[in-house]
């Protein structure tokens, strides 16, 4: 008893010892710029400061929980397994919607839940705008100067403003007729290959590369051809973390001498595409040159932009569209039921977008399996640029944000069956809500190709569904695997279908 009261006498003697050094600093600052004057005290003080603040924050904040690490390797074998998304939903369930990891000197938190992601990137987005810095991120983005890597800063603020402007000036004059054309097209392809068993996620490749190589540029590829294939390639191979570091610089420069070719094709043109997003960038950057007198972006921000937006745009949506033809080989009757609501409520006609609120059996669909398959399922790493906290726990600067947006979508406690995939739950009375979704990230670093993707999903899922039955092969013994193979994008292992032609199909 006596040993207790002597502890409890020497921590409160410690606490009043830290009041006072706290008190004494701020009578000091004043009367020490006075008497010196000097910029090195004050620089001292701060940092006294600063060191003082955050020990004050961590006392009054309960400390964030996370599985035990291992001497000097910390938890980085937990960030080693081959589906990292459901691994750390798991500890989710274990540790709670946030907890931290430690690698080396680097500490992650990655948050699991939509509450504790939406209060991060959206209530608190100033706070965790920035970017994780690493020297093979820096190769890939051009030097910090993409926007899906690029680290928050006045450039890349200007730089976002710019894109932003440019896809909604094209979204307005001609997204819904690229895409139509490139839903034609695709229906054509599966037409074509006349109820033969095949894979068709290069077709869906073509597809979604077609919709902003045709943005971009004013140009559109066959599914043969030798340039669109190398693009392909390469960008396949541009993966961070990327283990071979002499390949990575391969394919980056081989990436960037396709984007400048394309660049320098579109701007020798005597007769441009007015509604290119190129176009438009380029008109941006000129407008900045003449009205500001600090020069900003450049034409390498146009290069990184156009790498972002093929990037971004291609791999993402052709991952979605083949989860959803391995979704419905699962629940033929879902296709069967959004078939008969377009036939209903359209007659013969193909949908508009702007007929996405009479077809709530469809955006049911795009919205379950968006859910259960986010294709960037932990999004990109956010950066802490200033302490701050999240759901009580206090959160240093520099400290990495992993949003695990498959977590956040698999969470017990919002989703009633997480792991089935079950459409009607988004219509009336089925319990679910849009409004717990974030597949796309949000608040500063929200993707910008949001609208883009939206009314991609839904034409090119209107389209299929309608002239077409997706249908396990006589010659196939299982169903699609669902699992999926987890890299930065979140993909489907291989499988076959057969489209058989519905009778009212028009090509």
């Amino acid at each position: 008893m006596a040993i207790e009261t002597s502890m409890i006498s020497v921590g409160a003697a410690l606490l009043l010892l830290l009041l006072l050094v706290v008190l004494f600093l701020s009578q000091r600052g004043p009367f020490m710029q006075k008497k010196y004057k000097t910029t090195k005290s004050v620089g001292a003080e701060s940092g006294l400061w600063q060191h003082l603040y955050q020990f004050l924050n961590r006392a009054s904040s309960p400390s964030l929980p996370g599985p035990t690490g291992h001497f000097l390797l910390g938890n980085m074998l937990e960030m080693t397994h081959d589906h990292l998304p459901i691994h750390l939903t798991n500890l989710a369930q274990r540790y709670g919607d946030i907890y931290r990891l430690k690698c080396g000197n680097t500490t992650m938190v990655v948050l699991s839940s939509s509450e504790v992601i939406k209060e991060a990137l959206v209530k608190k987005w100033s706070d965790f705008a920035g970017r994780p810095i690493s020297y093979t991120g820096d190769i890939v983005s051009g030097g910090g100067r993409n926007i899906s890597l690029g680290d928050y800063t006045e450039e890349w603020r200007a730089h976002r403003r710019l894109v932003h402007s440019a896809l909604q000036r094209c979204c307005q004059q001609s997204l819904h007729g690229v895409i139509e054309r490139q839903a034609i097209q695709l229906k054509k392809a599966l037409s074509d290959y006349q109820g033969r068993a095949v894979d068709l996620a290069e077709d869906f490749t073509v597809a979604a590369s077609n919709v902003i190589t045709t943005l971009a540029f004013g140009r559109e590829y066959d599914k043969s051809s030798s340039e669109l294939q190398q693009l392909h390639s390469c960008l396949n191979e541009i993966k961070l973390p990327n283990p071979v570091f002499a390949r990575l610089l391969k394919e980056v420069t081989r990436r960037d001498e396709i984007i400048r070719q394309h660049l320098s094709n579109y701007k020798s043109q005597d007769k441009k595409n007015e509604d290119a997003i190129t176009g438009a960038l380029l008109q941006g950057i000129e407008k900045q040159h003449n009205t500001e007198h600090k020069e900003l972006l450049t034409d390498v921000h146009i290069h990184m932009a156009t790498v972002d937006l093929l990037i971004g745009g291609t791999e993402t949506t052709a991952a979605w569209l083949n989860w959803t033809i391995a979704f419905l080989l699962h629940r033929p009757d879902v296709q069967t039921r959004v078939y008969e609501e377009m036939v209903t409520v359209l007659e013969e006609r193909y949908p508009k977008y702007s007929d996405r609120h009479r077809l709530p059996v469809l955006c049911s669909l795009i919205s379950e399996v968006l859910r259960l398959r986010p294709v960037a399922p932990l999004a990109v790493p956010h950066r802490a640029i200033r302490d701050s906290s999240i759901a009580g726990y206090f959160i240093p600067k520099n400290t990495v944000i992993i949003p695990n947006l498959f977590g956040a979508h698999h969470d017990p406690a919002v989703w009633s069956e997480p792991y089935s995939f079950k459409p009607e739950r988004f219509l009336e009375g089925g319990g679910g809500s849009t409004r717990a979704l974030v597949p796309f990230g949000g608040g500063a670093r929200l993707c910008l190709g949001e609208s883009v993707a939206k009314m991609e999903l839904f034409l090119f899922t209107a389209y299929l569904l309608r002239d077409f039955q997706f249908l396990l092969p006589d010659d196939e013994a299982s169903l699609p695997d669902l699992r999926g193979v987890a890299s930065v994008v979140l993909k489907v292992k291989s499988y076959k279908v057969t489209a058989r032609a519905r009778p009212t199909a028009t090509v």
